[in-house]
Formats: structure tokens, sequence, C-alpha cells
């Protein structure tokens, strides 16, 4: 038995983001299923019905670890720190409602990462953070009441100007003072922002709900230079067993980064657990 699970972010083919599977939803569940992940992490833009959803992940044997937001800031601009009042109001609606949906799928995670927002004008620095504690707690507040943990991803400093580290990830938690908040460790991220990705792992410790992987150049694990085997012994020293979940751009094709994923964190997990 493997001592992590594996999946892929599936997003909608329409998504306007590309470190993403962007397939019909059958084709890359049926494609992971048949190459042997266990799960697929879905990236929502508008949450559908749960049934339907529910009945093709039935159907090919997988579980759902953690759903993605982002495409709600990419496509609709709402972000838990936006100026506008009744954005940030949709977006605390929104990651509540992507909560139910993961109730509805057996306890799927709600990601906070890009519907953190950026700096904009109008808003600095101290009130964007204070906008973001508070609205997190919000989210997770009430995500803990259905049964739903919520994960906050430090993104890289290109991405967004709030919480790039897992040290500003921990603070973060420990202001929102959550014990259903929980953090996100991305290894692209982390490759641009950690000294050390493996220190940084073991840091987090048990503050790690969810993990996403991808190499040093956002492609599918063994495209680039991390030490795969290295990271995935420090997540285990940490105590973590949950997901691998593979964020990636999607080259040469789905089936081919899908099997280098597989292939690479099959061997990187040899030796762990034993």
């Amino acid at each position: 038995m493997r001592p992590f699970k594996l999946s892929m972010v599936v997003a909608p083919p329409q998504a306007k983001f590309e470190a993403v599977v962007r397939e019909s939803l059958e084709k890359a569940l049926r494609t992971l299923s048949e190459i042997g992940f266990d799960g697929a992490e879905i990236s929502i833009l508008d949450p559908p019905e749960p049934g339907p959803l529910k009945s093709l992940l039935d159907e090919y044997g997988l579980e759902v670890p953690a759903l993605s937001t982002g495409l709600n800031y990419i496509h609709y601009g709402l972000s838990l720190t936006s100026p506008d009042p009744e954005k940030r109001e949709k977006a605390v609606e929104r990651l509540i409602e992507i909560g139910r949906l993961g109730a509805a799928l057996g306890g799927a995670g709600v990601i906070i990462g890009l519907m953190r927002g950026r700096l904009v004008a109008g808003v600095d620095r101290e009130k964007a953070y204070s906008l973001l504690v508070d609205n997190t707690r919000r989210v997770a507040e009430a995500c803990e009441k259905i049964g739903v943990k919520v994960f906050f991803e430090p993104l890289n400093r290109y991405e967004t100007q709030l919480v790039n580290t897992v040290a500003e990830g921990l603070r973060l938690l420990e202001d929102v003072g959550s014990d259903n908040l929980y953090l996100l460790l991305d290894t692209f991220h982390m490759n641009i922002e950690e000294p050390v990705i493996e220190d940084s792992i073991r840091m987090a410790g048990e503050r790690i709900g969810h993990f996403h992987v991808a190499d040093s150049n956002r492609l599918a694990p063994g495209m680039g230079h991390l030490d795969f085997a290295s990271i995935l012994h420090a997540l285990w020293d940490a105590g973590y067993r949950g997901y691998l979940s593979a964020e990636i751009i999607v080259k040469p094709d789905l089936e081919a980064a899908a099997m280098t994923t597989y292939r690479t964190l099959k061997t990187a997990m040899s030796g762990i657990g034993g």
C-alpha cells in the first residue's frame, strides 16, 4: 500500500488557468483511473449539482480530496480582500457554497488560493491582511459546521503579495484561530519562496492539510529538477498522510503527463512507511 494517495487537478475546459487538466471531466477521470490514481481534485467555477458528479466519480472509483476555487478569482474577480464589499461577500458565500458541495462529495476540503486576492488600489497591506483574517475565519467556521476542512495555500510573490511563505501561512492560521483551517503546501510555490523545501515542510508539521506537487517548471513531477524522494520523506516525517495532488501544466498531453506524474511519485515513495 502506498504511503500517499495520488490525484490530479481537473478543471473545466474553458478554465483560464494553465496549470490544470482542461479536458472533459469524463475523459480526465477515465484517464486517471486507468493509470492508477486514487482521486481527482476538482477545480470549481460554478458549483454543479453533486449527484451527477458523484455518480461519475463512483463509476471510475475515484475520490475527491479537495475542491480548488481559484477560477472564481480569475473569471469573476471574487476575493476575500477585494476593495468592493459586494465581491468580498460573494467570495465568502461562494467558498461556503463550494464547502457544501465538498460535504456532499464525502468531505472534500475547500482550498483558498487565488481567492485571497492581491493588493490593489484602495486597500493597503494591513487592511488587506485584516480582511483576509476575518473572512477566512468566517469560511473556516462555516465549513466546520458542515464537516469540511479549509486549506489555505501560500502562493509565490508573482501571484499575490499576501501570504507567500510557509511561515506567513502559519502566522495566518494563528491569527485566524480556527482548528478547521490547515495549510496547503505546493512544491512549485515552495521552490520559489522557501530556502529549503524539506525544512519548511517539517516546520509546518501537523498543520499540513493537503499537498500539491509540480516540478520546478510547473510541469509533471520528473520533468524538472526537484528531488521528490527527499520531499516526500520530509512530508512523511512531518506526519502527513493525505493526498499528493498534481497541479501541473499538462504537456505534452494528459496521458503522458499523468503517467510521468504517477511513475515519478511512485518511485519517490519507495521505502517510505515500510
